[in-house]
Order: structure tokens, then C-alpha cells, then sequence
């Protein structure tokens, strides 16, 4: 059997790799445990990574046979852009909304126990790793869950 989150995040990549974004290759749209650019090269770049956060379980929901679990799923835009202010910045930002558009949809297609779904939009840059030389851009995807018990 396997896990619901584990088929949340492939599904994610799915539709991230359906997307078609452009410079964004298949094998560039990588589920890791922890996201991270720590081994990348700079063919590597640029990428999406998927990565599981913390799920919460919801008590108020659900019913005597369900419960309400919601599956946080973080989004990583990431790309080697040396600190660079215009460089690629639409791509970036079309990349950005793109994903957080597509996945404003309700329902997750593939992972039956799904029921809803909603997107926290996070830093379009984050600074920190800009001044590191590195684009960073995430956003948290939330899948809820009606799990039966």
C-alpha cells in the first residue's frame, strides 16, 4: 500500500511536470525528503523540488468514521542566478503564478481521500538565498484528507 502523502507528492509532480514550464525539464521536478540544492551542480539548475512538511490533523472535522488530516507539501522554484536583479525575473514570476494557479483547484485528481485543497503563497524571492547567489521562490500546497478510521 502506498502512503497517501507519498501519493500526494507524486501527484504534485505530475501536474508541476504537466505544467510545461518553460526550462523546466521533467527530471528537474525532484520530490526530496528535506528540499535542498546541497549536492546540485550548476546543471542541476534550474529545478523544482517537492518536499513533505508537517501534517495537522484537524480534530474538529471530520465524523465517527473519518478524519480530517491536511498534508502540507512545500514548493521550491530554485536556480543558479548569481545575484543577478533582472536576469530571468518573468520567467521566475510566471513559473511562480502558474503553480500557485494551478493548484487553487479543490480537489487533488488521483488521490481519492482528498477533498479540498489550498495554496499559502511564501517568498517570491527569498533574500537570504539571493545573497547566496541562488533564486529561491516556495509556496505551501495543503491537501485535506478524509481518512477513514
Amino acid at each position: 500500500m502506498t502512503a497517501i502523502l507519498e501519493s500526494i507528492l507524486t501527484t504534485v509532480k505530475s501536474e508541476i511536470e504537466f505544467l510545461t514550464l518553460t526550462d523546466i525539464a521533467d527530471d528537474s521536478i525532484i520530490i526530496q525528503k528535506v528540499p535542498s540544492t546541497r549536492n546540485f551542480t550548476s546543471t542541476d539548475f534550474p529545478a523544482i523540488l517537492i518536499a513533505p512538511g508537517t501534517p495537522k490533523y484537524n480534530s474538529k472535522e471530520g465524523t465517527n468514521e473519518r478524519d480530517q488530516i491536511e498534508y502540507q507539501v512545500g514548493v521550491f522554484i530554485v536556480d543558479a542566478d548569481q545575484q543577478n536583479q533582472i536576469l530571468n525575473r518573468n520567467k521566475y514570476l510566471t513559473w511562480y503564478e502558474t503553480i500557485v494557479k494551478k493548484f487553487r483547484t479543490p480537489r487533488l485528481a488521483g488521490v481519492d481521500s482528498v477533498v479540498n485543497s489550498y495554496v499559502s503563497p511564501g517568498a517570491v524571492v527569498d533574500p537570504g538565498w539571493f545573497e547566496a547567489g541562488e533564486y529561491h521562490a516556495g509556496m505551501t500546497l495543503w491537501f485535506i484528507s478524509w481518512e477513514t478510521r
